[in-house]
């Protein structure tokens, strides 16, 4: 059995699209452009590769809700089963959007 690694990235990202999650209810799926990515403290970082690059992104659709292509959002997200993932709950501060400029 192979064990997941605990792992978070702080991402910057800037939104090309957004659509319902297929498979995971309340989600949504965004294709984002990875701006920045960042370490967290004491978490493996697994999305930095992505930097420069487009990523699939799972994110909670009351907090997407409504954001147009171009918004850039920095959040902290996961690699989990192959898949990128948002905080469910981010805490204060780490889920911010920034409107198109």
């Amino acid at each position: 059995m192979v064990q997941a690694i605990e792992n978070l990235t702080a991402l910057t990202t800037r939104l090309v699209t957004s659509q319902p999650h297929p498979r995971l209810k309340g989600w949504d799926r965004l294709v984002v452009d990875v701006l920045d990515a960042r370490p967290v403290a004491g978490r493996a970082d697994l999305l930095s590769r992505y930097v420069g690059g487009r990523l699939e992104l799972a994110v909670p659709g009351a907090l997407v809700a409504g954001l147009p292509p171009g918004t850039v959002i920095r959040l902290r997200a996961k690699l989990a089963g192959g898949h990128a993932m948002a905080e469910k709950q981010p805490p204060p501060g780490t889920f911010v959007t920034e409107p198109p400029r």
